[in-house]
């Protein structure tokens, strides 16, 4: 049994496009039976599943990060694949994550072919990308089906996926059976659409027209996952300018592609677009068409070089959400006596309004900013966040040397049969003229398991000392870390941005309270105790404050 006595994980990943075959019940359910039958053992937690991720993802494929730093701190022996088209469709980018894997001591194997991978060699390189440059090129002509299949459809003025607020998606029947879908003109959401391009065409703003829209509670657009449930300023900024609107179809202006391991979209040159004219979809004329687009051309002449890009110049921006609403908070102007100060407030209340959000506190930055980063100065980078961390590992050092000894002796016991049959199978090869390949056989398998029980026993009879050598690394580390990151704080907005992107477990909730000073802001979130010392599944530290008033640990 190849897997016999090995701590063993489990891939399994299927794209949107593949076919149920390629299902994760159907990949989980063999490898685990694969497993099972060459005596390896399964732990839930090292089951790793990428669902709707495709082959030429690397950078946002959880359980294949997630596998990968799981094997470079040896919780398991081996991993079981369906075959190298789930590890990855990029011929480079596979290979180098199986050589990563193997490099971390772990073995591979492919159930469905029942196979181990092995890079012995100069051939066996070869071998594995021949068939990484076989599964990519499986990929690539499955893009271009796709391609293919969309373009026929954009050419005949059909549904090429996706809803667009104005129309509704219609499906059309052969029987049970689905012909096509088409666009039909919605009359009630039309009648917004036309509203918002005659008072955008008299002047008023894209933020006025969305907090009227949901103070009067119209229905906003479906975006799926992305909706927030209410009108936005983008939103009505992409309605001014889809020409659809007009009654012609454009698509292809953008393609998805992969680049640096993950998926971008990138502009398609104007000669590949596909558009069509479709009368029957207009819902503005001409003349008002013009006069919206009129308007645009000079907002873009006045505002075009100020918009978009930039890098960030306050501490807390991208990182603060309102706890209200869930909206984003940003940094505004605002007046203070005779001075602009600049201030926190939510980007929803102002941009989408009362009706979205009635959170319309602003509190200064420099008020917050000081206040949030002594709150992390005095109860998260001090001493005890070290202390508290290795107290942890120590903990888990113990618990893993107590289940080491009552493994130890199963070990030996089954590494000693392995040797005893080793022993009877040579003897039993010696009195052969025409050795048995059978018996060959037996003893390369028994030969390989018994290599594997080794090494398991070197391991644990060595852990309890190693381990404890890797806490006083490790300790020592994060001392350094925490220094480099209280230095970080003290020297600027930009090291001090960086520092907080590096220890938070997640967005800070901006909540408004009142407090005897007045209104304020008492601010939450969760610092990750890994940030300063590298421990497998270390516990979050939750800190809250009020500013200005200052901070207190949860």
């Amino acid at each position: 049994m190849k897997l016999f006595g090995l701590r063993t994980a489990l891939y399994a990943r299927r794209s949107k496009e593949e076919h149920q075959a390629a299902s994760i019940d159907v990949q989980t359910g063999e490898g685990s039976r694969y497993i099972a039958e060459q005596g390896g053992t399964l732990a839930p937690e090292h089951i790793f599943v990428d669902a709707d991720h495709g082959r030429a993802e690397f950078k946002k494929r959880p359980g294949l990060i997630a596998m990968l730093n799981a094997a470079e701190r040896h919780a398991f022996d081996a991993v079981v694949v369906r075959d190298e088209s789930r590890l990855g469709g990029d011929t480079n980018r596979t290979s180098l994550f199986i050589q990563d894997l193997l490099d971390a001591g772990v073995r591979l194997f492919y159930y469905f072919t029942d196979e181990e991978v092995k890079i012995d060699g100069a051939f066996d390189k070869l071998v594995i990308n021949v068939r990484n440059f076989a599964s990519e090129l499986e990929r690539e002509k499955i893009s271009q089906r796709t391609h293919e299949h969309l373009l026929t459809k954009a050419r005949r003025g059909l549904n090429v996926g996706g809803r667009v607020y104005g129309y509704d998606n219609i499906e059309v029947k052969d029987g049970e059976q689905r012909v096509r879908v088409e666009y039909r003109v919605n009359e009630e959401q039309a009648k917004i659409v036309r509203e918002i391009f005659r008072r955008y065409a008299d002047g008023e703003g894209l933020r006025t027209l969305a907090k009227d829209l949901n103070a009067r509670g119209v229905e906003p657009p479906k975006a799926g996952r992305r909706g927030t449930g209410s009108w936005s300023y983008s939103s009505i900024r992409e309605m001014v300018r889809r020409e659809r609107y007009r009654g012609v179809l454009v698509w292809g202006k953008k393609e998805k592609t992969y680049k640096g391991g993950t998926k971008v979209r990138v502009d398609r040159p104007k000669s590949d677009w596909v558009t069509i004219e479709a009368p029957e979809l207009r819902i503005v004329d001409d003349e008002l068409w013009a006069a919206v687009q009129q308007r645009w051309s000079k907002r873009e002449a006045l505002t075009g070089s100020r918009r978009r890009g930039g890098r960030v110049r306050y501490f807390l921006t991208g990182f603060g959400r309102c706890a209200k609403c869930g909206g984003p908070m940003r940094a505004d102007n605002a007046k203070v006596s005779y001075d602009n100060v600049r201030v926190y407030a939510c980007a929803w209340h102002r941009d989408r309004g009362p009706a979205v959000c009635d959170n319309g506190l602003r509190r200064p930055v420099a008020t917050v900013d000081e206040a949030v980063i002594n709150c992390i100065k005095e109860n998260v980078l001090h001493e005890e966040v070290i202390a508290e961390a290795l107290r942890e590992m120590r903990r888990r050092i113990a618990e893993r040397a107590k289940n080491i000894d009552n493994e130890l002796p199963q070990l030996e016991r089954e590494a000693s049969r392995l040797r005893s049959e080793i022993d009877r199978l040579v003897n039993a090869l010696a009195s052969f003229d025409q050795k048995p390949e059978a018996v060959i056989r037996g003893i390369a398998e028994r030969q390989d398991q018994l290599s594997a029980l080794e090494a398991r026993l070197r391991a644990a009879k060595a852990a309890p000392s190693a381990l404890d050598l890797e806490v006083r690394r490790l300790e020592k580390e994060a001392r350094q870390r925490l220094g480099d990151l209280r230095a970080m704080l003290e020297r600027n907005p930009e090291e001090a941005r960086k520092a907080l992107e590096t220890i938070l477990g997640g967005p800070l909730r901006f909540t408004p309270i009142e407090t005897p000073e007045g209104k304020r802001y008492r601010i939450e979130g969760v610092v990750a105790l890994e940030a300063v010392v590298a421990v497998e599944g270390n516990k979050a530290r939750a800190v809250q404050a009020a500013s200005p008033a200052g901070f207190e640990p949860a």
